[in-house]
């Protein structure tokens, strides 16, 4: 309450306490009789409904409550590691472009800085090379298969033994290669051959050729046949096997491209980078962009333009600020009255909030013999700042007790916890013993009945008056 309230309401009560010896009806008695076996003569201060509630004073009936035991230990907020990033570029190279400094709040994704980078120009280039060996290959399976699938239509088409008129009618239509040529001359040899035997056996049975030409004939016929078929046999094979090294090549083609690919992952290029890398520049084929991959506040910075930066090196430490840890110090004699899950009061200047301790460490401290208890306060407001010091309370029990008042209705008064109660008469002091305190409220072990009305906001102005009467009386 403001000096100037707090005078206001003593001219309140003021006004309607007959002060000092002699009066007759004194607002602030003294009976001179202890009431109830309360320990004190019986002094009262009368008051009306109106001018308690013009004071501020507020009665309520005595009751039980909850009272919870605490102990204060000294804390440190800090940043919740679980949300703290460390950025390390996966590629060195010298930097070129700085975007992001000290204190700038940033999004995931957002560019942080540039370097050129020759790790990632030469992985780029091996992508561009087994890209274009990829489709070469491409081509050749393409090219092969239409080679196969003619060859087998040709070799289909030899078995059935055609005229050397439809054959050559037949294999215009077929793109083969020079394997077509081949397989028609061996062909047509073969026929010619088969035709010259053919004459030579005629004449041999009219008497008009020699056995040795008709033995020669035969011979060319039989070599004739046997050179079709090896060309037969070897395109064949051939066209089979081409077919399976094209699609082979192809096979390695698509291996290259996808290691080439995962490299420029690994070195943090997105798919969406990666598929651009073909429309690039010259001048940007190293060019290494650093992006945010979380949102935060960046809370460290270490690199500037020219600098030469390694794979290994952190250049930026972002912190996600809206939740922080508070870590407090639990001295060795206090280990065994706290555990994980116990509810925590966190008081710094106008500031409070509370948690629960969500973990607690195995080992103790060799320097301090302390352990840490943390807490993971909500710091969406930014209320809280990673290394201020800060004063914890931290609740160790809570217990039902059949007694209990504010704390500001407690207060001593002439050596003695009191309280003040309210009956017929006004309200006067009564003693009363004190057990636990919790930061809102104190156990009664010994005070007046459950219902009692007692003073529970603004007690001291009831004990200001008494000691204003108790002076006049004096006098």
């Amino acid at each position: 309450m403001k000096a100037n309230q707090f005078r206001r309401v003593l001219s309140i009560i003021a006004a309607v306490a007959v002060g000092g010896c002699g009066s007759s009806t004194p607002d602030v008695a003294d009976d001179h009789v202890a009431k109830d076996g309360r320990g004190h003569s019986g002094e009262i201060v009368r008051l009306t409904d109106e001018q308690l509630a013009e004071a501020g004073v507020i009665i309520a009936p005595l009751t039980g409550g909850t009272v919870g035991t605490h102990l204060l230990l000294p804390g440190e907020i800090g940043f919740n590691m679980d949300k703290f990033v460390h950025v390390t570029p996966r590629a060195g190279g010298i930097v070129t472009e700085v975007h992001a400094f000290t204190g700038d709040e940033v999004q995931s994704g957002q560019l942080l800085a540039v370097l050129d980078s020759p790790a990632l120009g030469e992985a780029k280039i091996r992508y561009l090379t087994a890209l274009r060996e990829l489709s070469q290959a491409q081509a050749d399976v393409e090219r092969q298969r239409t080679i196969s699938a003619n060859t087998e239509a040709l070799l289909t088409l030899l078995k059935t033994d055609p005229s050397l008129e439809a054959l050559q009618i037949e294999a215009a239509k077929l793109r083969i290669g020079q394997d077509k040529g081949r397989l028609i001359s061996a062909y047509a040899k073969r026929h010619a051959a088969q035709a010259n035997y053919q004459r030579e056996q005629s004449l041999r049975e009219q008497n008009l050729g020699t056995q040795a030409d008709l033995l020669s004939a035969q011979e060319a016929y039989n070599s004739g046949i046997a050179e079709y078929l090896s060309v037969f046999e070897d395109i064949d094979f051939r066209f089979s096997a081409d077919l399976m090294q094209a699609e082979q090549g192809l096979r390695v083609a698509e291996l290259a491209v996808s290691n080439a690919d995962r490299r420029l992952h690994i070195l943090g290029m997105s798919e969406e980078h990666i598929d651009a890398i073909e429309s690039e520049s010259d001048t940007a084929i190293s060019r290494y962009e650093l992006h945010a991959p979380v949102t935060g506040r960046i809370v460290m910075k270490h690199l500037s333009v020219g600098e030469r930066i390694t794979e290994e090196e952190s250049v930026y430490s972002i912190a996600d600020l809206s939740t922080v840890w508070l870590n407090v110090s639990v001295y060795a004699k206090y280990f065994q009255a706290i555990s994980e899950g116990q509810t925590a009061t966190v008081v710094a200047d106008d500031r409070k909030a509370s948690g629960r301790i969500s973990y607690m460490s195995s080992a103790v401290s060799e320097a301090t013999r302390t352990i840490i208890a943390r807490i993971v306060l909500d710091n969406t407001d930014r209320r809280w700042r990673p290394g201020e010091f800060v004063t914890v309370q931290l609740e160790t029990s809570r217990d039902e007790v059949p007694l209990a008042v504010p704390v500001e209705a407690v207060q001593i008064y002439e050596g003695q916890d009191v309280i003040f109660v309210q009956d017929e008469d006004g309200i006067e002091p009564y003693p009363v013993e004190l057990g636990r305190r919790s930061h809102d409220l104190i156990e009664l072990l010994k005070g007046p009945p459950v219902g009692t009305p007692i003073v529970v906001r603004n007690s001291f102005l009831i004990k200001a008056e008494l000691g204003k009467s108790a002076a006049s009386h004096d006098h």
